[in-house]
């Protein structure tokens, strides 16, 4: 097991795999938020602590068909988010600042040269309104303007895997919940996300990932006064071919869709526990799998 960023995941396939058969999206929020994910408890400092478990074993190719088999790659992301949310009011909404910092283990049947350390860094301004009344019923939502940077360690000379992307991203968010019911919530978030080319030197082909919608979706129902049980998951769909060398690679788009259970448990009015399992179907150009989430979310201030 070593430390490394989820995109050194997408780099170990990228090195198993021909650049037409994609795999170059750099690593997302693909069911790390879910349930209440629109809300807010009001102005403070929060930290949240995401753990996610990722089992793939086969690698999808365009329309689905089985390119490899028996990959068997797990992957253990660690991500530690600060946000602040001011109590100030600006365009009716709560501004705010979020930065999340990643680590992750990984483990994968092909033997690859590797570095070490941090993953790129994610920073986003937000703005969070609500609640609002939505027929009568409570709406809350926020947008943010996530930018990753490409500040985590990342050596060409290696083989493939580096803790940093080597890319800029810009992955901004709408997201919203709404109460149909005082114990019925549903909640979405939808990014959009673009890449800058990475530059390679030498033999090495630059490669730029297509532009890409994902999001995530939950719906969870109060079965206590501290607990909801629900159904979330996830969609990824890229918009356009990747390219190499500036030459669009043929049937290179990835896309993704997953579903399963989780809960939310409300320890007490500062602290909230969140799970998920998400079944991975409809694959093309990507691993397709199973991945486990738990969130912990502390308001400590």
């Amino acid at each position: 097991m070593r430390k490394m960023r989820l995109f050194a995941v997408l780099l170990v396939l990228l090195c198993i795999a021909a650049p037409a058969h994609a795999l170059n999206e750099p690593p997302m929020n693909l069911g790390f938020t879910n349930f209440l994910d629109g809300a807010s408890p009001g102005p403070g400092w929060y930290w949240t602590e995401y753990l996610q478990v990722i089992h793939a074993r086969d690698i999808k190719g365009p329309d689905g068909h089985d390119l490899i088999s028996n990959v068997n790659l797990d992957g253990f992301i660690n991500l530690n988010q600060v946000i602040y949310q001011s109590s100030a009011t600006f365009l009716g909404g709560n501004p705010g600042i979020d930065v999340i910092v990643p680590l992750v283990d990984l483990n994968v049947d092909f033997p690859l040269d590797a570095e070490d350390g941090v993953g790129d860094i994610l920073v986003g301004p937000f703005i969070q309104w609500g609640p609002h009344m939505l027929f009568g019923r409570p709406y809350f939502h926020r947008f943010e303007f996530q930018v990753i940077a490409p500040t985590g360690e990342h050596d060409h000379s290696k083989d493939a895997l580096n803790p940093g992307s080597d890319v800029w991203s810009i992955n901004p968010y709408y997201t919203f919940t709404y109460f149909i019911t005082p114990k019925l919530t549903t909640s979405l978030r939808f990014h959009y996300l673009w890449n800058s080319e990475d530059d390679h030197q030498g033999p090495t082909p630059d490669i730029q990932a297509g532009q890409a919608i994902h999001l995530n979706y939950a719906v969870a129902y109060a079965v206590t006064d501290t607990v909801r049980l629900g159904v979330s998951g996830y969609y990824l769909k890229q918009l356009e071919e990747d390219e190499i060398d500036g030459h669009d690679a043929d049937d290179s788009e990835e896309e993704v869709f997953a579903i399963g259970p989780g809960l939310v448990w409300h320890i007490s009015k500062d602290l909230t526990f969140m799970g998920a399992v998400n079944f991975e179907t409809e694959a093309e150009n990507r691993p397709k799998g199973v991945r486990s989430t738990l969130r912990l979310i502390w308001k400590f201030q």
